[in-house]
């Protein structure tokens, strides 16, 4: 863990965190996915940061055919037993259980945090391409609102990540959207996408003060520190950890 890269918009009854290189890999797509070595590496990171790992459920991204990438999975008390080591699928993890930490190995993908600190609810949401065509963003947002939250109660946080810089594709079905405008840039060697601008937009266009919408300063393409799929990294994964302080950690 970098302490300079650690998120600091929340208040102190949430804890985020996220690892780096030097915590090594959360994710070994070739070894497989809950080798000890691997296992390690998540209790080390899961201490450091605060939060117990035997009370962390592990998400697991699937990007299998005739995934819908917008999968979002309430957890409770109970389930961090059952997720703890075998995981559990899902594209966002929603619980409003102090205690129970949402735990996503991402690369340069979003790993993407809602709070709401008023009913003491939170998701974890992965918001890759597939996810964010999906339009996760907006469905995560009304998963909190069916379930009693205010839009402008919400805080969100995203992780470090790909940017527009460095995400290029060679072909984008929706190059000519007008949604994508703002967020998807043309040259003669490919297309760039903004995601994190335009899972932002999102945001605001659901109801989220802009106020509150907080975007990591870390680009993993261009930082050693961090795993990156475009750079060459295609098994390491680096972490985001949260977790719901209980009232007696809090005043502690």
């Amino acid at each position: 863990m970098i302490v300079a890269d650690q998120p600091t918009c929340f208040s102190p009854d949430l804890l985020v965190a996220v690892s780096s290189k030097n915590d090594g890999t959360m994710l070994n797509r070739i070894r497989g996915r809950h080798v000890d070595e691997i296992m390690g590496n998540r209790r080390r990171f899961c201490d450091k940061s605060g939060v117990l790992y035997g009370n962390v459920v592990y998400q697991i991204i699937s990007y299998d055919q005739g995934q819908t990438f917008d999968n979002i999975v309430s957890v409770a008390e109970f389930d961090k037993v059952k997720y703890n080591n075998e995981g559990i699928f899902a594209d966002a993890l929603y619980t409003e259980s102090a205690g129970v930490g949402l735990f996503l190995p991402v690369a340069d993908c979003i790993a993407t945090v809602i709070y709401d600190p008023k009913r003491r609810a939170l998701i974890l949401a992965h918001l890759g391409r597939h996810s964010t065509i999906a339009k996760l963003m907006p469905q995560a947002i009304l998963y909190f609102v069916e379930r009693g939250s205010q839009v402008r109660d919400l805080q969100i946080w995203m992780s470090p990540s790909i940017t527009q810089k460095n995400y290029r594709m060679d072909y984008f079905n929706y190059a000519d959207d007008d949604n994508w405008q703002n967020f998807c840039r043309q040259t003669a060697d490919g297309i760039y996408l903004d995601m994190q601008g335009f899972n932002r937009s999102l945001a605001i266009q659901a109801g989220v003060p802009a106020k509150n919408i907080f975007i990591s300063p870390i680009y993993t393409a261009d930082n050693p520190n961090y795993f990156s799929h475009s750079s060459g990294d295609f098994g390491g994964r680096f972490a985001v950890v949260a977790c719901m302080k209980s009232d007696s950690e809090v005043l502690n």
